[in-house]
């Protein structure tokens, strides 16, 4: 059950992985798959090897309803979003590095790109200084809540969240706000290097461009085809996720 649903949580796990967005065994990825039913990567593979056979089925409350292996407390992360926003399908949770440093600053990246504008006006950052593992309703509501509103939130020296209407979407967010982060940081150092004041994109334009960009893909199909990008390159890194799939194991 849910067969496809597991494969494209394994695939966002392992693109983040060789994009350097994962850390150790941290970080899990769900599915909101219906009323008080989530799938999300059990405790102990990392991103790099994760498989079909390590997606759960859980309730909101992280008890694991089908599959073999457990979750830990950091779990209620992704219940509690889930629960508060139903209208959410993915989520993804991961420390990516640069995200992190940013994060560190209580510093929102500013859009110095094109492919910046496609977050523009939907990061946030939460207020707050870092108290420990969200492994509580009450530390991890407010994260909730500020996803009402915004499809990314950088947690301060921990990690970043970013959801959407499928995983593929979460995924390509989380890599899009790593690039915006690793973009920020560059500018910098150039600006303290050669003393020049950079430009950043007006907020307006960006904007504009965010909705512009947004018609593009739904025209196009884009994402789909950045997503069957994405999987053409994990067949040459990854060819064992995919022989495992084709084979049926």
């Amino acid at each position: 059950m849910h067969g496809q649903l597991r494969f494209d949580l394994c695939c966002g796990a392992r693109a983040l992985y060789r994009a350097g967005l994962s850390v150790g065994i941290a970080g899990h990825l769900s599915i909101n798959v219906g009323e008080n039913r989530m799938l999300a990567n059990r405790f102990g593979p990392s991103f790099g090897t994760l498989t079909p056979d390590d997606v759960l089925l859980l309730d909101w409350d992280g008890h694991v309803l089908e599959g073999r292996g457990a979750v830990n407390e950091t779990i209620r992360l992704h219940g509690v979003i889930h629960k508060r926003n139903p209208s959410i399908v993915g989520v993804a949770h991961t420390h990516p590095p640069a995200t992190v440093t940013l994060g560190t600053f209580r510093v929102l990246p500013e859009i110095w790109d094109q492919e910046g504008c496609l977050l523009a006006n939907d990061v946030t950052i939460a207020e707050e200084d870092y108290s420990g593992l969200a492994a509580s309703e009450d530390r991890v509501s407010p994260f909730a809540d500020a996803l009402r509103t915004h499809s990314a939130i950088i947690l301060p020296n921990h990690g970043a969240i970013t959801t959407g209407p499928s995983i593929k979407v979460a995924i390509f967010r989380m890599l899009t706000l790593e690039g915006m982060a690793q973009r920020h940081l560059a500018v910098a150092n150039a600006a303290r290097a050669t003393g020049l004041t950079p430009t950043p994109i007006a907020p307006g334009v960006a904007a504009a461009t965010r909705r512009e960009l947004e018609t593009l893909i739904a025209q196009h199909g884009a994402m789909d085809l950045v997503w069957t990008d994405l999987l053409g390159k994990l067949r040459a890194s990854d060819h064992d996720l995919f022989v495992k799939q084709e084979m049926g194991v």
